[in-house]
Order: C-alpha cells, then structure tokens, then sequence
C-alpha cells in the first residue's frame, strides 16, 4: 500500500500545476502587493498606512454595484449593510435580487432566496423565463424540447455559444459550438485560459509560445508577472514579491453567482 502514495502525489501535484479552481479565490489577506489589492476590489482595499490589503467595511460602500458584488454585504435600498437573509430583500426576478446581493440568486416572485431554492430548469415553461436563468444545475437554455440545462457546447447555436462562458467557442470551420481549447486562441492577448468542464469552475493555464506564435496548455506559471498573475488565473494566485513568482491561495470566496451575474446580464 505504502508503494502507491508517492504515485498518487505526483499526480496530484501534476493536475494543480496545470487547472485552477475559480471557487479558491484569494482572501484579502492572502494579498500581499497593492496592485494585486486594488483589483480585488469591492471584496478588498488596500491600507496604505500598514502596507496591508484588509476586507472592506459594508458601509464604505456607496454604490450598489460594488454593495452587491461583495458576499458579506447587501443593498437594503437605504445603502451598503451587512448581509443577513436574502428574505430580507424583495425581487421580482434572479436580476432584482441579483442587483442587492450576489448570495441570492433567486426570487418566489416577491421575495429574493438563497442558491438552496434554485428551481431545475424543467420547471421553466416558455422562453421568456427560461433563457439564460440560473437553475439548481446550471444555465438554462431554450430549444424545441423545452428548457434543460446546458451540459454540452453541442448544444449551443451561433447566437447562443457565449452562454457557455469560457468553456465553449464557436467553430466557424465546423460550424458548430465546440469546447475551448489553449490551441483555439490565435493572439497573445486571448491565450489565457479556459474552462475545462460546464459543470465545474476547473480551469486550465495557457501559455503562449512566442517561437511557433501559438497558444498551449502551461504546466506552471512561471511565464506569469506580476501584471499577469492575478487576473489571468482568475484570482485564484496572487503575486510574492519575496519569490518574486505567482502563488496559489487557499482561499475559499465564491465565485460561481459572480460569474453567473456576467451571464445573465448580457
């Protein structure tokens, strides 16, 4: 038995090197540059007096936008408060509620809910309601046999492929919505990553080859700087200026209704 364990931490060494996974977001305090700090806002804001990056105070927050973006706060319609209960919010719709606070993404039709009352999405009958909500496994999609949850880039014309997010990407050789690849990106600017599954927030490093102009796979993120790091894996590492390199975090914000909100609103 004891001849299998340095086998099975190879490997999982090897698989945390290449994916990143969206929902271990940095903390505040994972963050150690200003820069890095500065584009975690409204979650984080950078104490010039300590040199530190600390967790930003609900009532320091005037626009709602950011209000909601932030997992620990609400929009109450008077301002920027604590989060409590999403029953404590009324919506009309995912949006309303959406708009007040990122941890209720759904609504009864008068009151906002937490992502426990999430509906599948055979429980939506016409078009209308269907495309592009958020259901108990996914984002919806409307075709000719009614509303199901988008499992497959398959499933996705040319007006709809977007709804894939990062994990699908139209074929214009194919002519077909196909998973995304490193390969699938022609510029230095768009090789950066891709997500690997629909149903999972794994996402997988590129890296560009400057010698062939192509866009692979990367093993590690050495190539990243301190410019790139953060962002490009989703703030999921961040920037060491004692190593001089980009670490993983270990922290554990979520992630997906954040993405999820970029989805519905479009």
């Amino acid at each position: 038995m004891k001849k299998f364990i340095p086998a099975i931490a190879l490997i999982s060494v090897t698989y945390a090197e290449l994916t990143f996974n969206a929902n271990n977001r940095c903390t505040c305090d994972d963050l150690t540059t200003q820069q890095d700090c500065s584009k975690s806002y409204p979650q984080c804001i950078w104490d010039e007096q300590g040199s530190s990056c600390s967790t930003v105070t609900c009532s320091s927050l005037i626009d709602q936008t950011n209000c909601a973006l932030n997992e620990k706060c609400m929009w109450s319609g008077k301002g920027c408060v604590e989060f409590t209960f999403c029953n404590q919010l009324k919506g009309y719709s995912q949006r309303d509620c959406f708009k007040q606070s990122i941890n209720c993404p759904q609504s009864d039709g008068k009151i906002c809910a937490g992502s426990q009352a999430l509906k599948s999405c055979s429980s939506y009958s016409d078009q209308e309601t269907c495309d592009k909500t958020i259901s108990s496994s996914g984002i919806c999609d409307w075709s000719d046999s009614g509303c199901s949850s988008i499992t497959s880039c398959g499933q996705l014309n040319s007006k709809n492929c977007f709804r894939g997010g990062d994990a699908c990407i139209w074929n214009i050789t194919s002519n077909t919505c196909t998973e995304d690849s490193c390969n699938q990106f022609q510029s230095k600017s768009t090789c950066k990553y891709y997500q690997t599954q629909l149903d999972e927030l794994v996402f997988q490093l590129c890296e560009w080859d400057a010698t062939n102009s192509k866009c692979n796979d990367a093993n590690d993120t050495s190539a990243l700087t301190e410019n790139t790091c953060y962002n490009q894996t989703l703030y999921t590492h961040r920037w060491s200026s004692s190593s001089n390199s980009c670490q993983a975090c270990e922290g554990k914000i979520i992630y997906m209704v954040i993405m999820a909100i970029l989805i519905i609103m479009i």
